[in-house]
């Protein structure tokens, strides 16, 4: 009579298990999903942080225009007034330890490379308040343009899915390529231009009190000070 009892409550009992074996799989490979992700990106304030950097190629890709706020509340930025140079638009965001990292790198290449065609604007997104955005600007001495996406339409028309993120447009307009995650030095900088065919149009060796930049028109030194 015992066994039968057991059995018929087995029976009552072993739908209700099965249900709770299905959501203990699926909890736990929820857990392991969002723990792959945040092994190659963490969460920060906006978005994504993106920490390992990759190359992605454009083709048949046209930069799209925009005009900005310029952060340090100066004439407002705009895409197409740098058509004829090399731009790199720098996605960041002052709470993001990889921009903090590549900040200094983008610094040392503005100034090495401020009269070689090539133009740096950052663009600074998910911000709580646009005076963390100027503080950082003043913290890392950025001496190249920045805007700030007030209302997150150019991040959104780029694609940006993370900060750090970098895209690389020709004088002609089109979009490249985009590099995602933090630059580590100018001459990384200087690579990824290269790999898209548009390295400056110069060369740069070292000199005393500076740079010399050659050119096939002038040769002069750019300061360390």
């Amino acid at each position: 009579m015992a066994t039968r009892e057991s059995t018929s409550t087995l029976r009552v009992r072993l739908p209700a298990l099965i249900v709770g074996i299905i959501v203990l799989i699926f909890i736990g490979f929820v857990a392991y999903a969002l723990q792959r992700s945040q092994s190659a990106s963490e969460l920060g304030v906006g978005g994504r942080i993106n920490t390992a950097g990759s190359l992605m190629r454009f083709t048949d890709r046209t930069a799209t225009d925009f005009v900005l706020p310029d952060l340090r509340g100066g004439p407002a930025i705009r895409l197409a007034d740098h058509r004829g140079k090399i731009v790199i638009l720098n996605f960041w965001a002052s709470w993001c330890p990889p921009c903090r990292e590549e900040a200094p790198v983008f610094r040392e290449f503005a100034r090495r490379y401020e009269e070689t065609g090539v133009v740096i604007i950052g663009i600074d997104i998910w911000e709580k308040n646009w005076n963390d955005g100027r503080a950082f600007l003043d913290e890392f001495g950025v001496p190249y343009p920045n805007a700030y996406d007030t209302e997150g339409r150019v991040t959104i028309d780029y694609g940006v899915s993370g900060v750090p993120e970098t895209f690389f447009v020709s004088p002609d307009g089109r979009l490249l390529g985009k590099y995602t995650g933090p630059v580590k030095s100018v001459e990384q900088l200087v690579g990824l231009l290269n790999e898209l065919g548009v390295a400056p149009a110069t060369q740069l060796e070292p000199a005393e009190g500076g740079w010399k930049v050659r050119t096939s028109q002038r040769s002069h030194v750019l300061s360390c000070g």
